[in-house]
């Protein structure tokens, strides 16, 4: 979608995403883009379960976030990673929320792609600093939270991308981003 200056077209306006027959809907983005609340919403609005491979794996592991984040950055991703094979085991229909480490495996971008409808929930790292603060479990944040989030952002944004339909979500409502990308 184009968009000038601050100017935001009316949510009426908006161009909605055809979820079509996606039995399942994955939603990526960093930390804090909306994964979680905008798919409540969204698998509230279809009908369907909300699977949040973060919580998935904090149950499969028996680990909290902070435990979870205390493996290292690499093993972490790699538990991701397994989260999301397992969660493609799990019978549709359903939307998920995925890890954000999914940009850094192209693997994990090429099954969400064949395995579903992939909505990238693109925020701006000062949204994502906003929404995220200090979030317990995250110490790969505790320097410069928004120097943080913008380089993260700017290695993730293009992976991103590869996995479908991009949804800006700077200063939207989750309702109203659940409805876009139903296709209602």
């Amino acid at each position: 979608m184009t968009q000038l200056g601050n100017q935001r077209p009316a949510p009426e306006s908006w161009p909605a995403i055809d979820t079509g027959a996606a039995e399942r809907i994955f939603l990526v983005g960093l930390m804090g883009s909306g994964k979680s609340t905008v798919g409540r919403a969204l698998a509230d609005r279809l009908g369907r379960s909300y699977l949040d491979n973060d919580a998935l794996l904090q149950q499969r592991t028996g680990l909290d976030a902070p435990a979870l984040a205390g493996l290292g950055r690499q093993a972490l991703h790699a538990q991701e990673s397994g989260q999301l094979r397992a969660l493609l085991d799990t019978p549709a229909p359903y939307v998920a929320g995925i890890a954000a480490s999914v940009a850094d495996n192209p693997d994990d971008l090429a099954r969400i792609a064949a395995a579903g409808r992939g909505v990238y929930l693109r925020a701006s790292p000062r949204t994502l600093a906003r929404r995220v603060g200090r979030g317990q479990g995250r110490p790969w944040l505790d320097g410069n939270l928004l120097t943080t989030l913008t380089q993260m952002f700017a290695a993730r944004d293009d992976s991103y991308r590869r996995v479908g339909h991009v949804v800006d979500t700077d200063g939207r409502d989750p309702h109203e981003l659940a409805r876009l990308v139903s296709a209602d």
